[in-house]
């Protein structure tokens, strides 16, 4: 760590100047504010950065020493909470400064992240090894973006500069981290390789093709076949990018979609009744005076229920202005009914007052101002806009359950909201760039919920194993019973003791092995101890042998050997009852070999019928992670994401969003909830946003063309 340290004080110190010299220099290149205030903050600011160079340098560099330090914390007493003293808290408004600073702070190491996640990881795991501790991820990595962008920070704040000069020195800082901080990153790993942490450690990305692509490579153990896809990064895990599904790649154009809604209101011209319309000449807004009216309604912090209200706000204001009725052109017209439609089909598939509706309320106003100057919002599905639609959406899907939010996830879809709401204007720029880092954080959560998973699918093996083993140590020592009376005492011993020492030897060597057949000839000699109408003499080779193979399953020598005694001396007369029953107790409540996995039992269930069987065989088929809806409750549906069946044993390992398990099911309980309607399973887990356009654009598709008949233009007025 010493080595990594001064390597960093050498290469950071070099650099950390040249980031204050830049900002100076830029900031002297700005043309002089006729606001003296203003004026006087920008030269404080100059000075403060031409004689601050060592202590920023000096608090920068002492706050990534601090993040090195920490690597293995020293524990603490948990400190009690201020209104547990009888102290009481106090609430004070946010800075928003302080807040707006904070939020570009986290983008930008999200940024950074994203374009160094491989050697982050390896520096992650590296690091955990040197602390004996899981892999780091993200804010807890020491020497990570995270640690930088608090570094800086932590120094940017005892040069006291203005918010314009704090501006410019973050963007000076990411400029020069884009550029040094992947080689120091390489540094950092190659230095810890030299000194043998983890030297051969790759990550190698792992794609599984079709099943025809596979056939010269050896096939993995049964009950492993299906989870072999979930060492890849899901391509549905917990807030993936997203990506365009087959609705919405059939090359339609806005114009495609315009003939779609006059062909719809001709069809609801036919079946209104017919009124007498409005001939009145209306003069049609240019998009420029809509989008400036749209604007001002967002500076006045203007709310409204729908899209539609919006319009019929935004015209009345017009019509005001200019002193007769006004109209909009068809593709603004047009740009507002497909956004109002889709709003209102996505408004059905949320939860309401989820966070996730909250948030697309938010973005209602800045989604108009969008679709008005850019309509590919509607036919490209990788659409900037469309993505951190749908990103945000899935916070407010209705079979989104309570344990797949976080504050990590919800965070950065704050931001982003955040963010599109401080450009008043709602331009295309600004959702790009919100998008970007928004995608950026989920494409770190996808990486953290697919290690997860991937650790959740080693775990069930060794549970699985673990059943395997216990299963087989029981088998063969009610062989070498064989129908013998044991005491309860010595039962109870074989059970809780010798059963785990053959476990743990099956799990380690396997029943070919020396070792095995060792252990089961020393449990006949145990048993036939224990049965024998007559004492056996002692034997001192076997007490051992039993001694030190409980001591391999975690027992303590005292009790150990005290369990070996009572292997040893069998049925012996001169025992004391109370002893033994001390001993009994006191293993009882010791943890056993595999204890708390959190198996479960299966219960006794009828013979499947015809259509649970299909059911299970189509689930034992699956050859990849899958997303289950749980619709028990059709009021509140559930999506989990089936990742690994162990067909040995028939356990399911279903996971959350997060990547935590959830649930207990095994095979053929899901079979059975299957063949009842009371489970799908998903070909795709689309975000409502997606699904809600892609209902919208089949719904405008229905309409009857045959019925279209009119080239009259619709009126777009008010």
């Amino acid at each position: 760590m010493e080595q990594i340290l001064e390597d960093l004080r050498q290469r950071v110190s070099e650099r950390l100047p040249r980031i204050l010299q830049d900002t100076e220099l830029a900031l002297a290149q700005v043309p002089h504010d006729k606001d003296p205030r203003i004026e006087a903050q920008r030269q404080s600011s100059l000075r403060s950065i031409g004689g601050g160079v060592q202590a920023f340098t000096r608090i920068f560099l002492a706050q990534l020493e601090a993040s090195l330090t920490s690597l293995r914390p020293t524990p603490r007493q948990p400190e009690a909470s201020k209104h547990e003293d009888g102290q009481i808290l106090t609430l004070a408004l946010l800075d928003d400064d302080h807040d707006n600073d904070t939020i570009l702070l986290d983008n930008l190491a999200s940024r950074i992240e994203s374009r160094n996640s491989l050697e982050l990881q390896l520096l992650g795991h590296r690091f955990g090894v040197l602390a004996g501790a899981p892999a780091f991820e993200g804010e807890r990595l020491p020497l990570g973006t995270y640690a930088f962008c608090h570094a800086l920070s932590e120094a940017v704040d005892a040069l006291s500069l203005s918010q314009q000069a704090r501006r410019q020195l973050l963007f000076q800082f990411e400029r020069v981290l884009v550029d040094f901080y992947p080689e120091l990153l390489a540094r950092f790993n190659a230095t810890l390789v030299d000194n043998g942490v983890l030297p051969h450690l790759r990550f190698i990305p792992m794609r599984v093709g079709p099943a025809h692509e596979a056939t010269n490579e050896a096939s993995p153990p049964a009950s492993d076949r299906f989870d072999t896809a979930s060492a890849t990064l899901p391509q549905q895990a917990l807030h993936p990018p997203v990506t365009a599904t087959p609705q919405q790649q059939d090359g339609t154009n806005f114009e495609d979609l315009q003939a779609l809604l006059q062909r719809r209101r001709d069809l609801l011209n036919k079946l209104r009744p017919a009124t007498q319309g409005d001939d009145r000449e209306r003069e049609t807004l240019a998009r420029d005076e809509v989008l400036g009216t749209l604007q001002r309604m967002r500076n006045n912090a203007t709310h409204a229920a729908t899209i539609s209200d919006y319009r019929q706000i935004m015209l009345a204001q017009a019509r005001q202005a200019h002193g007769h009725g006004v109209k909009l052109s068809g593709a603004d017209t047009d740009s507002f009914e497909l956004l109002e439609q889709l709003l209102t089909r996505l408004g059905r598939e949320t939860r309401k007052s989820s966070a996730g509706e909250a948030l697309m309320e938010r973005l209602s106003l800045p989604l108009a101002q969008l679709v008005l100057r850019d309509q590919a919002f509607f036919t490209n599905a990788a659409h900037p806009a469309r993505q951190l639609l749908a990103a945000i959406s899935l916070a407010g899907a209705k079979w989104l359950a309570d344990d797949d939010l976080d504050s990590q996830w919800l965070g950065l879809l704050q931001r982003a909201v955040s963010s599109i709401q401080q450009d008043t204007q709602g331009a295309c720029d600004t959702f790009s760039e919100a998008n970007q880092t928004l995608q950026s954080g989920l494409q770190a959560m996808a990486r953290k919920t697919a290690m997860a998973e991937r650790r959740q699918v080693e775990a069930a093996r060794g549970r699985e194993k673990m059943e395997q083993a216990r299963l087989r140590a029981s088998e063969e020592l009610a062989r070498l019973i064989n129908g013998r009376q044991l005491s309860r005492f010595q039962q109870s011993l074989l059970d809780q003791a010798w059963t785990d020492v053959l476990s743990l030897t099956y799990l380690r060597s396997g029943e070919d092995s020396a070792a095995w057949k060792e252990l089961v000839e020393t449990g006949a000699r145990i048993i036939d101890a224990s049965t024998s109408a007559t004492p056996l003499p002692p034997d001192p080779v076997l007490l051992e042998r039993i001694r030190s193979a409980l001591e391999q399953v975690g027992y303590h020598s005292d009790d150990a050997r005290a369990v070996a005694l009572q292997f040893a001396n069998g049925r012996e007369e001169g025992d004391d009852t109370s002893s033994r029953t001390e001993l009994l107790l006191q293993l009882r409540a010791r943890a056993r070999l595999g204890e708390g996995t959190g198996t479960v039992t299966p219960v006794a269930l009828p013979p499947r019928t015809t259509a649970e069987q299909i059911a299970y065989e189509r689930l034992r088929a699956l050859d990849g992670p899958v997303w289950v809806e749980f619709c028990e409750d059709p009021e509140q549906p559930r999506r989990r994401r089936l990742i690994w069946i162990g067909t040995r044993s028939g356990q399911a390992l279903m996971v959350n969003r997060r990547g935590m398990r959830a649930g207990n099911d095994d095979l053929d309980t899901l079979a059975r909830k299957l063949a009842a309607g009371k489970i799908f399973l998903l070909d795709d887990d689309a975000p409502p946003a997606e699904t809600a356009w892609a209902t919208t654009l089949g719904n405008l598709r229905q309409v009857d063309a045959p019925f279209a008949g009119t080239d009259k233009e619709p009126d777009h007025g008010a």
